[in-house]
């Protein structure tokens, strides 16, 4: 087993001698274990080696700063060892040094599960190895898994690259190899889950700023094969990562034809591999509502979802997803959170993290678990496994030579102590001033709260028992009386197990508990459809397609996606109410493995400020394929309002001066009409300009729709600007009126459109109060020393 120095830091003696430098004393620790992880119950060694160094000091402490060792050591031939003994599980740096040289080597002690294949655990970790670590690490982070019994690692894998040219595949491009990848992890008894949220660029040849394939059949093909290839080696695959966001820059109604299509070609290549649904990380939204309209719910088996929050937020968000899965007749699948970290930002060299920062990401791992599964995940995925900086940011539990921060150290002590992990309830602490949380697990062996608090400070708990044990959040394991069955508990926000608890326990036990998801039996229609509109502008975030009331093309694809049943029937456009569709219906036949693609002209009505949804059906007689569902909202910038209001703001004494401290600005009137804004920025930092104008007495905005002004600006071509509503109690309500032009653009917002400013304070209703506007603002944040805006007819306006 290879070994790895760690942290090295060489001081080098600095005399100059007339022949040259003198030679640098050098030390290297390292450990045999893969990772530094020693298992628990055997002692602990590490391997020294120098140069120009025969003795040394070193010195030992654990997670807590607390010192578990110090002695010295003697090299021979530049070679020695340094015999730690037996130590209690967690997380220990040893540092030693000597004349001119020092070095110091993080490890853990863990509990070993390597003598049986990890479990298919509730725990696990999102590794994501094939892109962000070398070739040659794989069998050690393999191995890693194995010892601390994690069952799955979530993976990626590159269409674009695996078959850059139609029907040219390939396994290993650019130091991916996706073969390595999955046989390292699968020798080691871990299950491999894979994804992909890529398309090659000949999928959509001619088109940018798009990943939707032309062809669906291209998508069904790439996932038959890629099943087939991986047959046993790959457990589950996911189709695409975070599609309600820019990694799918497209709509619901493009991505529901490729999940149906993958999930088909999926099934064609191993009919029994779990597929997953694209992974959702916004929270309920109308992308995701979208889907489900299209009959999704046939072409998934597990729920799938993302969160980047605190984890007391998980169960509310979930929440509303299992909503959902309800009204759609799946509430009983099992459900996936693929990704859940925590961002640290990385203020070390070599993007590493501090020890406080370190600290941060060990404390939100035991929480973030609990939460995850007391809201009703079936299977959790700590983000991320190796060593990863984004955009300055730090996700990674281990570092780059593969040794562990303490934050992987707290993944392999919850999975070992919660285990099966079956949740219970939550604890109710009553009104503790300290804000204690208790979730509580079966592991399949005891019953485990896991437990912290807000504020340090003393708590109560019932326990069921005389004697339990306690565990910090790395794993370290202490015996503890609770006489009368009460345990007096120091707690605070570093989290802790209590094992054992009996079963009079559980009736401190509050709160609702799901029951585990169950694999569908899906009976997929090898029909797809899939409208599309031949329109420019979309937005992403309403999940909307943005239109005049001009004519515009809507193309529907239909693929027969059976490779051995024709079909015949046709399809019909159901569109809103007064709007014209022509041709209202097609006829379609199609031989196995057919497509045909029909285009129709839509024509919308008066401009309405609700979102609209055209319905595409499909008549194939014993054939039920689902609908295709698009949704539109007008472009209210490029219709005429049936009413406006002009506010009066085209004169500079009306607005307020509002810029950040870091800088100046001047109100000026503009020869053809409108105020100009001057932001000049004399210091770094956050740079905002907002000018405002207030309103004495508040004005009734309720019986419009939205506003519209004019704007242009000067000397940053890459901004955005902003307008915000501002309610008579402080809240404020913020909005995008368009990216930065150097000539006069018309823009104009929906004030449904408009969303909460956290920075302005909690809103007792939570929504804009259009009949209390106090003030208002328009403006703009910029990163360059001088910026102009200048603004003119402001008005409200009012559609049909």
């Amino acid at each position: 087993m290879r070994t790895r120095d760690a942290l090295v830091s060489i001081l080098t003696v600095g005399l100059v001698l007339m022949t040259g430098l003198t030679q640098a004393a050098e030390l290297s620790l390292s450990a045999e274990p893969p990772g530094n992880l020693f298992a628990f119950g055997k002692p602990v060694a590490v391997t020294v080696q120098g140069k120009d160094v025969t003795e040394l000091a070193w010195t030992c402490t654990d997670y807590w700063e607390t010192e578990t060792g110090k002695g010295t050591a003697t090299l021979e031939d530049g070679k020695g060892t340094i015999a730690l003994g037996d130590l209690p599980r967690g997380y220990y740096e040893l540092v030693c040094t000597a004349p001119g040289a020092s070095a110091t080597l993080p490890f853990a002690v863990v509990t070993d599960h390597s003598a049986t294949d990890p479990p298919s655990t509730r725990l696990n970790v999102d590794g994501a190895t094939a892109w962000l670590s070398r070739v040659e690490d794989l069998d050690e982070l393999a191995k890693i898994l194995r010892l601390c019994g994690i069952g799955w690692v979530r993976e990626r894998f590159a269409w674009g690259a695996h078959e850059r040219e139609r029907g040219q595949a390939e396994y290993e491009y650019k130091g991916r190899d996706y073969d390595r990848v999955a046989h390292a992890y699968n020798n080691q008894g871990v299950r491999v889950y894979q994804i992909f949220h890529d398309t090659p660029g000949w999928t959509h040849a001619g088109k940018t700023g798009t990943r939707n394939p032309e062809d669906l059949r291209d998508v069904y093909a790439f996932t038959k094969r890629v099943a087939e290839h991986y047959d046993g080696f790959v457990q589950a695959w996911e189709v695409w990562n975070e599609p309600d966001i820019g990694f799918w820059p497209d709509l619901g109604d493009t991505f529901a034809g490729v999940q149906k299509a993958a999930y088909l070609g999926f099934k064609a290549g191993d009919p029994n591999l779990p597929v997953l649904m694209g992974s959702f990380c916004r929270g309920y939204s109308d992308f995701d509502e979208n889907l489900f309209e299209t009959g999704v719910q046939d072409y998934f088996d597990i729920f799938n979802w993302h969160i980047y929050a605190g984890p007391n937020a998980y169960p509310g968000v979930l929440a509303r997803y299992l909503e959902m899965l309800e009204r759609y007749g799946c509430e009983d699948r099992p459900v996936w959170l693929t990704e859940a970290g925590v961002r640290l930002q990385a203020t070390e060299p070599d993007g590493e993290l501090s020890a406080e920062s370190e600290r941060k990401q060990a404390e939100f791992v035991g929480p973030s678990f609990a939460y995850s599964l007391a809201g009703g995940t079936d299977r959790h995925f700590f983000f991320v496994y190796p060593y990863y900086l984004e955009r300055g940011i730090q996700f990674g539990s281990l570092r780059k030579d593969l040794s562990p921060r303490p934050g992987f150290i707290a993944i392999a002590a919850a999975v070992d102590i919660l285990g099966e992990a079956t949740y219970l309830g939550r604890y109710d602490f009553g009104d503790d001033p300290t804000g204690a949380r208790g979730l509580a697990f079966n592991s399949g062996q005891q019953k485990v709260l896991v437990t912290w608090a807000r504020e340090e400070g003393t708590v109560e708990i019932e326990t069921g028992a005389e004697r339990v044990e306690l565990a910090d959040l790395l794993g370290r394991r202490s015996s503890k009386a609770a006489p009368g069955g009460k345990l007096s508990l120091e707690i605070g926000p570093s989290p802790q197990y209590v094992i054992g608890l009996g079963d009079s326990a559980l009736g401190r036990l509050t709160g609702d508990v799901r029951e585990r998801g169950r694999l569908p039996q899906n009976s997929p229609c090898p029909l797809v459809i899939r409208g599309q509109a031949q329109v420019t502008e979309l937005l992403k975030n309403n999940n909307c397609y943005l239109i005049g009331t001009d004519p515009f093309t809507y193309a529907v694809e239909v693929c027969n996606l059976s490779e051995t049943e024709p079909a015949k029937g046709s399809i019909r456009v159901e569109a809103p109410d007064r709007w014209i569709a022509e041709p209202g219906q097609a006829p379609v036949e199609l031989e196995p493995m057919g497509r045909a693609v029909i285009e129709f002209t839509l024509t919308g009505a008066v401009a309405r400020t609700a979102t609209h949804k055209v319905w595409v059906r499909g008549d194939f007689g014993d054939l039920k394929p689902g609908p295709s569902v698009s949704y539109f909202r007008f472009d209210v910038s490029k219709v005429t309002p049936a009413e406006v209001l002009d506010l009066g703001l085209d004169d500079p004494d009306k607005w307020e001066k509002n810029i950040n401290n870091n800088g100046e600005m001047e109100v000026n009137g503009i020869d053809e009409g409108g105020v100009s804004f001057v932001a000049k920025f004399v210091r770094e930092g956050d740079r905002w300009c907002y000018p405002r104008t207030s309103f004495d007495p508040v004005q009734d905005w309720s019986g419009y729709d939205g506003i519209s002004l004019e704007y242009r600006t000067e000397g940053d071509d890459a901004i955005f600007v902003r307008t915000q509503a501002i309610e008579e109690g402080g809240s404020s309500y913020l909005g995008e009126l368009g990216r930065a032009s150097d000539e006069w653009r018309h823009a104009a917002l929906l004030f449904s459109d408009l969303h909460w400013g956290s920075w302005s304070g909690k809103d007792a209703n939570g929504k804009l109060d259009l009949d209390k506007i106090s003030s208002l603002m328009v403006g703009l944040n910029s990163d360059k020393d001088e910026v102009t805006l200048q603004v003119r007819k402001i008005e409200l306006f009012k559609l049909e």
